[in-house]
């Protein structure tokens, strides 16, 4: 993930193209979706209306299942998405993109983020060795398990009680059950172990094991 940002902090300014701001709104969209567990689509159909600085949240309308939901964001997170409004020159407004093309109006597609972070992991040379038919591999949605694993593990150390903090992860997430949030876990156990663990012992509860055949 350091090396994704520091080429993403990087990026240079390419030959003249529909979106002359990529390479200033793509660092600032990563942080988004690894920040607050956004998905791609999430975060580029943000206007300045639906942040509110104030109190750090933003308002997602345009939600997988349409289900409209208010994000709180980090303190650092907030103060770093206001910068680069000021940089735009977005302030003041608030029909306009976050992450807009030439034109303000039109927002950058997710074909074009998905295609501007195959670059970045060509550039670093992240890739997964061997991979099969089935397996995604690296995307921008891997951001979004990251957000979940972190958040997971990061509410364990703080002594927070996992039965806790799992139904308010999934509700953060916009997710329509518990299950769905521990397919995300599952998915990559193997880069958490010690998160997975801290789900299974949660889940065991909930979803408890049968001993006799269907």
């Amino acid at each position: 993930m350091k090396l994704i940002f520091f080429i993403a902090d990087t990026l240079k300014r390419g030959q003249p193209h529909k979106n002359t701001f990529i390479h200033v709104e793509f660092p600032m969209i990563l942080r988004l979706m690894c920040g607050c567990g956004l998905r791609i689509g999430e975060a580029l159909s943000l206007k300045m209306k639906d942040v509110d600085f104030d109190i750090g949240t933003m308002i997602l309308k345009h939600t997988k299942g349409d289900k409209q939901r208010l994000v709180p964001m980090h303190p650092s997170l907030t103060k770093i998405l206001r910068q680069y409004c000021l940089a735009m020159g977005m302030i003041g407004y608030p029909e306009a993109y976050l992450f807009p093309t030439s034109d303000s109006m039109e927002p950058v597609t997710v074909n074009n983020a998905q295609h501007k972070f195959n670059f970045i992991l060509k550039q670093g040379n992240v890739s997964l060795p061997g991979r099969k038919k089935h397996q995604r591999g690296p995307c921008l949605h891997c951001l979004r398990h990251v957000f979940v694993f972190k958040s997971f593990a990061n509410a364990d150390k703080a002594g927070r009680r996992i039965d806790d903090i799992v139904p308010y992860l999934s509700i953060y997430l916009g997710h329509d059950s518990l299950k769905e949030t521990e397919k995300y876990l599952k998915f990559s156990s193997e880069m958490f172990p010690d998160a997975m663990k801290l789900f299974d012992r949660y889940a065991a509860h909930i979803f408890p094991e049968v001993n006799f055949d269907e």
